[in-house]
Order: structure tokens, then sequence, then C-alpha cells
């Protein structure tokens, strides 16, 4: 099961779970700080389907700050309610990590006073996907027709909110999956009439599966737009850090850098907020 990083903060912040360190044992941490050099360790989530956007944006930061990056996987393979998530992150974020990247900015976002989050440095909307050539809004489809979502999805959660202020019979059953490929595989066969996902995950399954490329985005109408704004984490105790990325995400936004990163990788949304 593909499992993407923003989809699992959108989950917790929406269920305001593990935001404390509670969990982790006192001597699993080490407090000391890291010496500061001509590197840094820049860590991702091993799972998210947006690290190589990820990855290329944090050598991109390193290099407008003459730095070297060492690449350290992270974690995944977490469940759907991010059970274990938090722990995991501060034992990284303390122990081996100096920037954790890909992570959700909000003001919502579940983190102790012990992080600090940078700048977003893009941010990436949810889509409507199709496969019917006539359809060029989700206000097109048929009602009786079935909507996949993805599973604990900030796109899922949106729907969900403004389906229930609509009247009886006036939104679409929604199916959700946790399987981005099965309900790819559920709109081309017609099963569902489209789905609703985070538009990195849609560039993924276009790259990796030929007949995903019948599948096109619509405008999103009458259901509002959602978004994902993407930055990075850092330690609170490394305030100095966080600006000098702060710095470097406003001059890499400014000079297109990022937006040729986002399109290189074959996602819609804009660099920065």
């Amino acid at each position: 099961m593909h499992r993407f990083f923003a989809a699992a903060f959108a989950l917790m912040t929406a269920t305001a779970v593990q935001a404390q360190t509670a969990g982790v044992p006192p001597e699993e941490l080490n407090n000391t700080r890291r010496q500061a050099g001509d590197s840094i360790n820049v860590c991702f989530d091993r799972t998210s389907l947006g690290r190589p956007f990820d990855e290329d944006v944090a050598r991109a930061i390193a290099d407008a700050l003459f730095l070297e990056i060492n690449v350290v996987e992270g974690f995944g393979g977490f469940p759907l309610n991010g059970d274990g998530f938090m722990d995991e992150l501060t034992l990284a974020m303390n122990n081996t990590c100096d920037v954790f990247m890909g992570v959700t900015v909000s003001a919502n976002s579940p983190f102790s006073e012990a992080f600090a989050l940078t700048r977003p440095y893009a941010t990436i909307p949810f889509v409507v996907a199709v496969n019917d050539p006539d359809w060029q809004s989700l206000a097109d489809i048929p009602k009786d027709r079935p909507l996949g979502t993805a599973m604990a999805s900030m796109g899922e959660m949106n729907y969900i909110m403004w389906a229930q202020q609509q009247p009886e019979g006036e939104s679409w059953v929604r199916y959700p999956y946790p399987d981005p490929n099965k309900m790819a595989t559920r709109v081309l066969d017609g099963t569902i009439a489209g789905m609703i996902l985070w538009q990195p995950t849609l560039a993924r399954l276009r790259a990796e599966r030929t007949d995903a490329e019948a599948l096109r985005t619509i405008d999103a109408s009458p259901v509002p737009g959602s978004t994902v704004s993407v930055g990075a984490l850092v330690s609170s105790r490394n305030g100095f850090l966080r600006s000098q990325m702060d710095e470097a995400i406003d001059a890499l936004v400014a000079d297109g850098t990022i937006q040729a990163l986002l399109e290189q990788h074959g996602y819609e949304g804009v660099a920065g907020e």
C-alpha cells in the first residue's frame, strides 16, 4: 500500500493525537547538539510519494547555503491513523536529523515546541481525476455515480465536510481507498466515476502505469479545492538553521528553481505558499 506523507499529517492534524512525546523513553533521546559544519543530515519519510521532489528541493536549499547534505532514509510504514509516527519523529529529530523534509505546514500541525517548521517551499493540490472525456468539472458527473477518495487524506476530509452540508441526494456516494493503484483501476474500468487524491499520487500513477495516462484532472467545483503546503521540520534549538532555510526557500521561489522542480516531477501547484 502506497502512503504519502501529507495524508498522514492531515489525519493527525484532524484527530489531534500524538502531538506529545510521552511515548519515548528519555534514555532513548540524545539531547546534545550535533557539531555544525559544512553538512547537514536531511531525513525523509521513505514511503512518501513526494520523496524524489523533496530530495531535489533539499539539495537546492543546501546548494544555496553552500552545504553538503547527508541523506537519511528515515522511517515509514505506519498505520493510517499515524500511530507511532510522532514517537519515531521525536527520536529521529533528537538523535539523527537536522532537517526532516516533506511535512505539512499549517497552523494546526501537531508538533511539540521542540520542533519548528520552515516556511512552505511548495503548495500542491488535491485533484479530481476521471477517465470520461466529456466531464469538465465534478458538477458534470451524475450524482448516482460513486467517487473514490484517498483514505485518511485531506482531500477526503474536505469532501466529507462539503457533503455533510448538502441536501440529501445532492452529493456523490464516496468509496474510500487505501490503495491509489486499485482506485485508479476502478476509475479506468468504470466502477467509480472519478477519484480525489493528492496530485503527486496521480503523477506517480501516470509514471508507473501506461493506462493511467488516460486519467485527466477536472475542476473540483462545486467542492472547494484543498491543498497541502509542504515544508521542512528543524529542531527549535537550531533557530539559525531555520532562518537560513527560510531565506534559501524565499530565494529559490523567487528565482523559479522550485517551480521548475515541480514541473520536472509532473506536479501541479505553486512554489511557496
